[in-house]
């Protein structure tokens, strides 16, 4: 896959440690394109690479967004906020992961369960963005999971999504709300509460974006109810798969 330099649009932060970066791909040379759920690699000039989801939709051209979480505990998070913050272009791959939904494959009866843990919103903002640009009607149930709710760094958003379509749903969900707080909204683990709301899983197509433990459990409570693993899109399938059931 072709590395190429991306300039560096802006950089700002959306709450206490996530940053929406916006990059633009050279508009000459090949056209580097990508699928809604892709991720891309960012390369340091000391040749390390961390990997994040494209928050943008393919149709939003040379224009790339990710949603970046900077761990001040790591160096490498710390060199790439560094340099993000400092400099004007950054090194990419562009295009990588099988975790797509497309909408020319879709049925149009299909359901569309989007799973989101903290910064797999951007995973799920792609998708979203692109299903709505190619005017898809199916039924989109948004799952957004953080622990408290001040990591819920872009509400507005989906909350305007579901607002303006009536075909999306948005459900944010709080697992360890302090008194701080403040939160009145669903308070759940996020595989208990997409199990909670759905009896079947027949006609549903789900990606699910965050840490092994949350996509595993995921996929183990729906598969309770029916559900298969092939409904399942997820980078964790490839980066972390779990041994076949016997």
């Amino acid at each position: 896959m072709k590395k190429i330099i991306c300039k560096i649009e802006s950089v700002e932060k959306l709450n206490h440690d996530v940053y929406q970066v916006k990059l633009s791909m050279p508009a000459e040379g090949d056209v580097i394109t990508y699928r809604a759920g892709q991720y891309l690699d960012l390369f340091l000039p000391s040749g390390k690479s961390a990997s994040f989801s494209i928050g943008s939709a393919p149709e939003a051209g040379l224009q790339l967004e990710l949603h970046i979480r900077h761990n001040p505990e790591s160096e490498l998070s710390n060199a790439l906020i560094e340099h993000l913050l400092a400099e004007h272009t950054i090194e990419a791959e562009v295009g990588k992961g099988d975790a797509c939904i497309v909408a020319n494959q879709l049925n149009s009866d299909d359901t569309i369960i989007l799973a989101a843990a903290s910064t797999g919103f951007s995973q799920v903002k792609s998708v979203v963005e692109h299903l709505l640009a190619q005017g898809a009607n199916n039924q989109i149930h948004i799952y957004w999971g953080v622990r408290v709710a001040s990591d819920l760094y872009w509400t507005l958003l989906p909350e305007q999504w579901a607002s303006e379509h009536a075909n999306i749903t948005f459900h944010p969900v709080i697992s360890d709300p302090t008194d701080a707080c403040e939160w009145t909204g669903r308070i759940d683990l996020l595989p208990a509460a997409v199990l909670h709301d759905f009896n079947s899983f027949e006609g549903v197509k789900m990606l699910a974006s965050g840490s092994p433990a949350m996509v595993y459990a995921l996929l183990d409570a729906c598969e309770s109810k029916g559900m298969t693993e092939s409904q399942l899109v997820s980078d964790v399938l490839a980066y972390a798969p779990r041994p076949a059931k016997s």
